[in-house]
């Protein structure tokens, strides 16, 4: 009769191990395969929902929330005297700009800005003359801000608008701010001033 040997169970049951190990291992291995053709026929199942057109527009909604999400920050930016800023210009005019001379706030038409506007070619009368600035200019804050495009720089303002302001101020005590403050953009303006209608050249403050 054998004796019970628990040297030799302990020798089987260590034999036995790497037997599992391999097992394992080509469950494991199986498991990967399976994954990477489930992956790869995903891959493809979604490259012909989404086709090489598709990540192109994808890309340019992208784009063009990136430009919009700019603007946004660009506008938002506190509006100050000094400032020059880019604008929705006229044809020909692309290097004009405005610099903000003065902010007269909680005025019957809100806040209004007294503007430079710099860079112009301005036809008037049948002649060309040749306007490279006009100011001061009085727009309310939604028709700038509907023409402001980007910030360019600060500069220290140089420009007289003291008795312009002076006039402004007395008319709108006589209720007449409307009548010296534009409410369009600042092209449309500048084309009732080439035209020479009368609401332009009152605003223009041509007598003072």
């Amino acid at each position: 009769m054998k004796r019970h040997n628990p040297s030799i169970e302990r020798t089987s049951s260590k034999r036995l191990r790497p037997f599992e190990s391999a097992a394992h291992v080509k469950r494991k291995t199986s498991a990967m395969r399976t994954f990477s053709f489930t992956q790869g026929a995903s891959t493809d199942a979604f490259s012909r929902v989404v086709p090489s057109s598709g990540w192109r527009l994808l890309c340019g909604f992208t784009l063009v929330v990136l430009v919009l999400s700019l603007c946004a920050c660009q506008q938002s930016r506190e509006l100050t005297p000094g400032q020059i800023w880019g604008y929705d210009n006229r044809t020909g005019e692309g290097a004009s700009t405005i610099q903000i001379l003065h902010i007269e706030r909680g005025t019957p038409l809100g806040d209004v800005y007294f503007v430079s506007v710099r860079a112009l070619d301005v036809k008037r009368v049948g002649r060309k003359i040749r306007t490279t600035e006009v100011w001061p200019l009085v727009f309310t804050h939604e028709a700038l801000t509907r023409s402001l495009r980007s910030y360019q720089w600060s500069e220290k303002v140089n420009r007289s608008h003291l008795k312009q302001l002076d006039l402004w101020l007395r008319d709108a005590r006589d209720g007449r701010a409307a009548e010296r403050t534009f409410t369009v953009p600042i092209k449309d303006a500048l084309d009732q001033i080439e035209s020479d209608r009368p609401e332009g050249e009152k605003r223009r403050f041509a007598e003072v």
